[in-house]
């Protein structure tokens, strides 16, 4: 079976099949090859089992990416396509071209989402800011695909405008999550007893926003 070993100073064995069904291992530097080997093969059901849904997830995104679509993510539900001008999106509903791929319609759907974001979120983040004490210098919309958010040691918060995509309550914890930033710039007990005291069930939020990455991935958004 095919892999990809990456070692560290770990003390145990890890395995984890990425978005491109590679089996990738995380082992201790002085571990052997053959104890390596003895493990995955143990795990050979699990690993079946989890690259056939990475496989399956990838087929239904090339799917869809190459017709049409008929909905879109936006703030936690899934809004109908409508193939009438003006395009854009109005009241819970996409207006785009007909005919068109979603893949092909992808680079404008980043402009559209990120007019949107800018729109909802720089407001919402403003009035969080208030309603907290938290106070920040600036927010900015970008395009990260791998954060959601960040604030500079400058107090200027930045949101992904992907994050539209989840449920309002999402969204404000990722919110709430850089503005307490403002105050401990790293993840210690002490910043999240601050994002605890704002947002009791922080931590189920957070699980929550996992699914949301899951599903613009497979929207190519």
């Amino acid at each position: 079976m095919e892999y990809t070993l990456i070692r560290s100073s770990r003390k145990t064995l890890a395995l984890n099949i990425d978005r491109d069904g590679r089996l990738i291992v995380r082992a201790p530097y002085r571990l052997s090859v053959e104890k390596i080997e003895q493990f995955i093969a143990e795990k050979a059901d699990w690993i079946e089992k989890h690259t056939a849904a990475v496989n399956l997830r990838t087929e239904q995104k090339n799917e869809r990416l190459n017709v049409p679509p008929k909905e879109l993510p936006l703030f936690g539900r899934l809004c109908p396509v409508v193939n009438e001008k003006p395009y854009g999106y109005t009241d819970g509903v996409f207006y785009l071209p007909e005919g068109m791929t979603l893949e092909s319609l992808v680079p404008y759907l980043h402009k559209l989402y990120t007019r949107i974001a800018k729109e909802s979120l720089i407001p919402r983040v403003q009035t969080l800011s208030e309603q907290t004490g938290l106070m920040i210098t600036a927010v900015k919309i970008n395009s990260a695909k791998t954060r959601w958010g960040s604030c500079s040691a400058a107090k200027s918060v930045n949101l992904s405008h992907r994050l539209i995509a989840a449920d309002p309550r999402l969204i404000d914890y990722v919110i709430i999550h850089e503005l307490c930033h403002t105050v401990h710039m790293d993840h210690s007990h002490d910043f999240y007893r601050l994002v605890e005291n704002f947002l009791p069930d922080y931590k189920e939020r957070e699980k929550g926003l996992k699914e949301v990455s899951r599903m613009l991935t497979e929207y190519g958004l």
